[in-house]
């Protein structure tokens, strides 16, 4: 399946078949409105790497998703910085930073269970400042279809 062939929100932090995809497919628990319960998202998520490929059930979080994209906005804005995504249950932890000329650095580890199991880490070549404005556009719009949900 192609990226848009989906009515699934979702986010690419690289290119089509070098990067990671995540789409949100709905809320774990969808009649929660708790902070705990009603932020678990169920995610797709597909991590291309060279001639590695994964794809991952993953559960993610709103809250996770909206700081990511925080970071990235601030990132980008001060043209300096790193920042990392960390789900909760480890299944993800990608890390985005400004290295020399505007470059970006995009690091990454995806398990198959959580907290465990099989590893892939991973690097995303080629990617500039000029990519965070969209990633960033699309943060936006998996946080206006599942917004995070109560308050710590």
């Amino acid at each position: 399946m192609s990226v848009t062939e989906s009515s699934h929100p979702y986010v690419l932090i690289g290119r089509p078949g070098q990067g990671v995809l995540i789409r949100v497919l709905g809320r774990l628990h969808p009649d929660a409105d708790d902070y705990w319960d009603g932020n678990w998202l169920m995610s797709a998520v597909e991590v291309s790497a060279g001639g590695f490929r994964a794809d991952l059930g993953a559960g993610l979080r709103a809250e996770e998703l909206r700081s990511f994209r925080e970071g990235l906005a601030r990132i980008y804005t001060d043209m300096s910085g790193e920042v990392t995504l960390t789900s909760m249950e480890e299944w993800l932890l990608l890390t985005v930073g400004v290295v020399s000329r505007g470059r970006l650095s995009v690091l990454g580890l995806a398990r198959d269970q959580p907290g465990g199991g099989n590893e892939l880490r991973f690097a995303v070549d080629g990617l500039d400042l000029s990519y965070l404005p969209a990633i960033v556009a699309a943060l936006s719009g998996i946080e206006a279809a599942y917004p995070v949900l109560g308050s710590l």
